[in-house]
């Protein structure tokens, strides 16, 4: 087999794998969709809530932020708690709260991207008998982020985009070895380098895992 890049963005790469079966490829495609583990929040403790936004929708919005991830860091027991507390400005008008609003427990955990918007925020006016207010909308939480594999849940898959096609001189359905371009996009929360490599690895492992028990039986 030979490995062969052709492009390589900060989160995407391209590059093909020659001398491989189609269900080699594919194999490889799912283990990157998955079994590459990652972080994501897996719980919210919502302890207050003004905002437009039901508290099921606030914490779907958290748990789909990619977080940056250690694949060495970390293990499936450890948690990692993200607070968030934002108000609405002390005039009319509205602010948007953004994922870098989010303060982690682990300096080393933090949104892949600064900019994805959480909720917005909003203060209105209103008069009550003769005296004029404004009425402020806020939110204050505590997320918690673990361990999982895209298997589980797709905010733990890694990739945004994984794919492959096989060169088309070469019928899909035939069993020969062919040349497959990869074009894997990550969502920023694993080195997309480091991705592929993990995805190889647990590959590996679990055939290695098949011969060793088959070898131990049969002996």
């Amino acid at each position: 087999m030979e490995v062969k890049i052709i492009e390589r963005g900060e989160n995407e790469v391209k590059f093909v794998l020659s001398g491989v079966k189609a269900r080699f490829a594919n194999a490889l495609r799912r283990a990157m969709i998955a079994e590459v583990p990652k972080l994501a929040i897996d719980e919210v403790h919502i302890h207050e809530n003004t905002s437009l936004l039901f508290d099921e929708q606030l914490a779907l919005r958290l748990a789909l932020i990619p977080l940056k991830t250690d694949l060495g860091a970390f293990s499936e027991e450890d948690r990692v708690s993200l607070t968030l507390k934002a108000e609405s400005p002390e005039r009319a008008g509205y602010t948007m709260v953004y994922s870098k609003e989010l303060i982690s427990s682990d300096p080393g955990v933090e949104p892949a991207f600064e900019n994805i918007p959480i909720v917005k925020l909003i203060s209105t006016e209103r008069e009550i008998g003769s005296i004029r207010t404004v009425a402020r909308q806020k939110i204050a939480l505590e997320a918690i982020a673990r361990l999982g594999r895209g298997k589980e849940h797709a905010k733990w898959q890694p990739v945004t985009t994984c794919g492959y096609k096989i060169a088309r001189s070469e019928p899909l359905t035939s069993a020969n070895k062919k040349s497959v371009t990869f074009a894997v996009e990550g969502d920023g929360s694993v080195p997309v380098d480091e991705l592929i490599i993990e995805a190889a690895r647990i590959m590996q492992e679990k055939c290695e895992s098949v011969v060793e028990e088959l070898t131990r039986r049969k002996s």
